[in-house]
């Protein structure tokens, strides 16, 4: 499996059979927008410019836009309903993904805890502003206790959106990290208890 990451909350998810990307962006957010092919597309809050320009990805995929469970191609994923948005468990491969997208919380209700519970990843926003801040992105992703912690939705050269930059995170969860363009992983590639944080370059 490999993650790809445009900005923002919007990544590439692909496995062996199928592609998913997440809140794909519009021009509104400063970036150019999300284009490409997908299986399926996961919107986080459909009601953002920044999650639901839709119609810029080509195919015929089957958009989740809410909470509920789905099966689809191989991926299996569990919508739990979050503040203003939805959070989001995706198995691809036998990997497990917690992805937080455009969500503004404190901390994990009981019921999105365990639809998370036995995340391998977690994407966490980490921006503040509109999204969970640095501090609150760091309680979460320590208590999950994922093999691999990825932020996203924090100001990087272009985003109009008023966010933090990645470096109170980077402090915040001890300052070491590993910088890549993509992550490409196997489930059996996921022992130890060491949580990873992996920073992505934005693809273009």
């Amino acid at each position: 499996m490999t993650i790809s990451w445009y900005g923002l909350s919007s990544f590439k998810i692909i496995g062996k059979d199928l592609t998913i990307i997440t809140d794909p962006f519009g021009s509104g957010s400063g970036l150019s927008p999300v284009r490409g092919g997908a299986d399926i597309v996961i919107s986080s809050n459909p009601s953002l410019e920044i999650a639901n320009n839709f119609s810029s990805i080509t195919g015929t995929p089957f958009i989740i836009t809410g909470p509920g469970e789905y099966d689809i191609k191989g991926a299996f994923i569990i919508g739990a309903p979050g503040k203003g948005g939805t959070i989001y468990s995706i198995e691809v491969e036998g990997i497990r993904i917690a992805f937080l997208g455009q969500i503004k919380q404190t901390e994990l209700t009981d019921d999105q805890k365990e639809s998370l519970e036995g995340a391998d990843i977690i994407l966490v926003p980490v921006g503040g502003k509109d999204v969970m801040d640095f501090e609150t992105a760091a309680k979460v992703a320590t208590k999950l206790e994922p093999f691999v912690v990825i932020p996203h939705s924090y100001k990087i050269p272009g985003v109009s959106l008023n966010l933090d930059k990645l470096d109170k995170f980077l402090q915040e969860m001890g300052g070491k990290h590993q910088e890549m363009d993509k992550l490409t992983l196997k489930k059996k590639e996921l022992v130890g208890e060491q949580t990873q944080l992996i920073i992505l370059t934005p693809q273009r």
